[in-house]
């Protein structure tokens, strides 16, 4: 309280020690009280209360991340949709052949939430976002990258001008999704998965049947459904190599040796 803010009660000016005993009447003490908030108040919007160090070094997200530990749901800062997964993604490259399954089921679902309102708030058709983008890598990797980068330029300590690098970045990235679904054929209604040459050597080189299968298409019917279906497929996948890697493992003082992560 600014020095200057002279006590509004007698008890206070006599008061000497900790064990001062304060005899205003209820009543008075109550009006007291109000004043003492009002003249807290004055003082403060005059400038002449400043506010705890402890409270002025806070930010937004401090304070997000204190109703979220209390079970409020979790902060999202700078999301484009509300509430939601991207306030759980930290903002660095990711790297998509690292992650663990429990990392990959967090993550694929930030990025597909993230996707959504992209081609939404953008109007982005088919021949630059199609339905079925997660099962084609070369696009789950583009993808990737520009949520990153989307996530850096946005972030409250970024540079003002960081947005409009984002969206020069966005413009060269949508070229080039543009010719990757125009490679693998897939559209509204069906999918192609992406064609891979096969080089000598390789298991079903030059056999007609390895060709023919590259191309069968793949109806859309529910692009939620079909998400949600390879999400599954590709945390199993996961989960059985992290269960290998375990098994191999040698154990120190019947402990699991620690992992190193890539």
């Amino acid at each position: 309280m600014d020095e200057n803010l002279e006590p509004r009660h007698q008890s206070d000016r006599d008061a000497v020690g900790p064990h001062a005993i304060d005899d205003t009447p209820l009543e008075d003490s109550d009006a007291a009280s109000s004043r003492e908030a009002e003249s807290l108040l004055d003082a403060y919007l005059a400038d002449r209360f400043a506010l705890p160090a402890d409270v002025i070094g806070l930010k937004p997200d401090d304070d997000a991340d204190d109703r979220a530990s209390a079970g409020s749901g979790v902060a999202r800062a700078g999301s484009p949709s509300g509430p939601g997964l991207d306030g759980l993604i930290p903002v660095q490259p990711m790297n998509l052949r690292a992650l663990t399954s429990a990392e990959a089921e967090l993550y694929w679902r930030a990025l597909d939430d993230w996707v959504d309102w992209l081609r939404r708030d953008y109007g982005l058709g088919v021949a630059q976002v199609p339905p079925l983008w997660h099962r084609h890598a070369e696009l789950r990797w583009e993808l990737s990258a520009l949520h990153t980068a989307w996530l850096a330029s946005y972030d409250s300590e970024a540079s003002a001008l960081a947005p409009v690098a984002w969206h020069r970045e966005l413009a060269e990235s949508l070229r080039r999704l543009h010719d990757w679904i125009g490679q693998s054929g897939t559209t509204l209604a069906e999918d192609r998965p992406t064609q891979v040459t096969l080089w000598p050597g390789e298991p079903g080189y030059g056999t007609t049947g390895s060709w023919q299968d590259a191309a069968v298409t793949i109806p859309v019917v529910d692009r939620v459904v079909d998400f949600e279906a390879w999400l599954a497929g590709d945390l199993a996948a996961r989960r059985a190599v992290e269960d290998q890697v375990r098994a191999t493992l040698p154990t120190l003082a019947g402990r699991l040796a620690p992992r190193r992560r890539s």
